[in-house]
């Protein structure tokens, strides 16, 4: 109750709120943003023509503009028919998708309004426990964004690397890493405590028994966990063991079906696309009706991240994949999304099998109204750096799900500001347009409570204080778009790949090497990849070289086989590929189909290997 009437007597932001400056001449100011409507993201309502003060990066006042003169220190911005927010938070981020995150990443969240990021994965695993190198780069851009030497947003929690049982841990890295046992659970939460990070990340496959034993130790030691949920345990239990928040949506669907107990106990034997459908047509809201109550009362928050399953679900439609923000994007990463998305789509092409994607992705935007409608507290974050996951305007794609999930634009908007200040508890500095807050703002031309479309209408951001206007971010932008242009060798593979005949001349004529390697594939190997036809047939016709190996061994027609690409199939074999070429694994093309399960080139490879009359 008291907490309740703590934050009800905070949000009159005009009255008890307010310094000592209701009248008359406000003090010294840095910035002054006039006759603007602040929207007030607690109440969900506007306060009109206000007068928003800013000194030292902090929010000094706000105050009815006919009750301010303007100090003479300040710079005046004209507010009129505009509208303040707070900064956007998005509290599921990576930062190092492209390869340079102050020259992407970092610009993009800002130019879109975003003012804070919580970081879901710092490090990765170490055979020596005392390196942990990607935290101190972490560190050093979240020291360089406070001190004002880089812009970026503000770096607000940074994770661990994900526990994810064996996964991803050698014979060479300290046994504890595993977390196979209670005890191995509890050590692993000491050394990420003595680390120095702000708190775990856990993933699908850790043991039961580990993570019981994480959780107790953490829980001890005061350092938040948080993430994915693991396979053996129940929501419900992850919720009572003190996990701060889950990631994506999926959750509610995963634990609100009758199999859910058996599929925790890995005793369901089905397809992924009929446990998919099973999730989504036999939902009981009786299960998940104690779901929502546990979470609502232990304060679990979803992170729903709809753009993720919105990925699976369209990861074959072409529009989608020629998102023009692809342009924001290094090469490099884009051929990484578009092979995540093909792989996506072969897991199951049938229509039956895309349909269940579709309606899982449908599914978990209903079970997000209900579970916000039960009192579970939802925030906004994107998994920016994956997948089509836009860092900064995936945050408004976000704000848009929600609404269509059944949200008000007023209950999108505090998922993605007073919210994520909630869960990291410092509501004191964060997440509202209140005096004492720090001065992150975002000034739209549109009004958010009406339709949250308008949070894209950017007219400014201040950040820490400083105003950034549309010129800069417009500046920002085209940065972005420059550091993210190709060189002609990239440029070849993404020809390649997408079967761009006109682009790989283009690329060639520009010094890339046909036969070079990238991301251990070579540009031959991705058009097999992705049975691009006429681009294997120039590749060939300009000397590519057809039966060279990768790393593993892999050539062309073993691509052409592993994905079941039959007309890439028939160019190479038509070409002279050798067929009993061996990987380093000794899989021969036609073993790879076969263990594939590509029945089709199966056949077309063995009667290859036929004599012919």
């Amino acid at each position: 109750m008291t907490r309740h009437l703590r934050r009800l007597s905070c949000a009159v932001l005009l009255t008890a709120c307010a310094p000592a400056m209701q009248s008359g001449s406000a003090g010294e100011a840095d910035l002054a943003i006039t006759n603007v409507a602040v929207v007030d993201v607690e109440r969900g309502r506007l306060l009109s023509n206000q007068t928003v003060l800013i000194q030292g990066g902090r929010i000094t006042a706000v105050l009815p503009s006919a009750r301010v003169r303007l100090p003479t220190t300040a710079r005046v911005i004209d507010g009129r028919r505009k509208y303040l927010i707070p900064g956007l938070w998005d509290m599921h981020v990576h930062l190092y998708g492209s390869g340079n995150p102050t020259g992407i990443e970092l610009p993009l969240f800002v130019a879109h309004g975003v003012t804070g990021v919580r970081v879901m994965g710092a490090d990765r695993p170490s055979v020596n426990p005392a390196v942990t190198r990607g935290l101190d780069q972490h560190r050093a851009l979240q020291a360089q964004i406070a001190n004002g030497t880089l812009t970026g947003p503000r770096v607000l929690a940074l994770a661990s690397w994900a526990v994810n049982g064996t996964t991803g841990i050698t014979d060479s890295m300290p046994g504890f890493y595993r977390a196979r046992t209670r005890d191995e659970g509890r050590e692993l939460a000491r050394y990420f405590k003595e680390r120095g990070f702000d708190f775990i990340k856990i993933y699908g496959n850790v043991s039961r028994e580990g993570y019981l034993g994480l959780a107790e130790e953490a829980r001890a030691l005061g350092l938040q966990f948080a993430g994915h949920e693991p396979a053996s345990l129940s929501a419900v239990e992850l919720s009572n063991a003190g996990q701060k928040s889950i990631e994506h949506s999926r959750i509610f669907l995963l634990n609100c079906f009758p199999g859910a107990d058996s599929m925790q106990k890995g005793l369901l034997r089905e397809s992924a696309t009929v446990r998919r459908r099973r999730m989504v047509d036999e939902y009981d809201p009786r299960i998940c009706a104690g779901v929502f109550q546990a979470f609502a009362r232990n304060e679990t928050y979803i992170t729903p991240t709809h753009g993720t399953r919105k990925m699976d679900a369209f990861a074959d439609d072409s529009a989608y994949r020629r998102d023009p923000r692809m342009k924001y994007i290094p090469m490099r990463q884009q051929m990484g999304w578009l092979t995540d998305a093909n792989g996506m789509v072969a897991s199951d092409s049938s229509a039956a099998g895309r349909k269940s994607y579709l309606d899982f992705y449908t599914g978990g935007l209903t079970l997000t109204r209900e579970a916000y409608r039960a009192g579970v507290p939802v925030m906004v974050g994107t998994d920016a750096g994956d997948s089509f996951i836009f860092a900064g305007s995936s945050v408004h794609d976000e704000l848009e799900e929600l609404v269509k999930a059944g949200l008000s634009p007023a209950e999108a908007l505090r998922a993605a500001t007073l919210s994520g200040a909630r869960y990291l508890e410092r509501t004191a500095e964060f997440g509202t347009v209140q005096a004492g807050r720090s001065a992150d703002l975002v000034l739209l031309d549109g009004n958010p409570l009406d339709d949250i479309r308008n949070t894209r209408r950017i007219h400014a951001v201040v950040l820490a204080g400083r105003h950034l206007d549309r010129a800069r971010l417009d500046s920002m932008l085209a940065s972005v778009e420059t550091a993210a242009r190709p060189d002609p060798q990239v440029r070849l593979w993404a020809a390649a790949m997408s079967g761009d005949t006109l682009e790989i001349v283009r690329a060639l004529e520009a010094g890339a090497r046909i036969d070079s390697l990238g991301d251990n594939r070579r540009a031959l190997n991705w058009a097999a990849l992705n049975n691009r036809v006429p681009a294997l047939r120039v590749l060939l016709a300009r000397g590519a070289g057809i039966n060279l190996k990768n790393a593993t061994g892999f050539t062309a027609v073993h691509h052409a086989a592993e994905v079941g690409a039959l007309d890439a199939l028939e160019i190479l074999i038509g070409a002279g590929a050798d067929l009993t070429i061996r990987t380093a694994g000794g899989m021969l093309p036609l073993d790879v189909a076969r263990a594939r399960g590509h029945q089709a080139a199966v056949r077309r490879l063995e009667a290859a290997r036929k004599p012919q009359p």
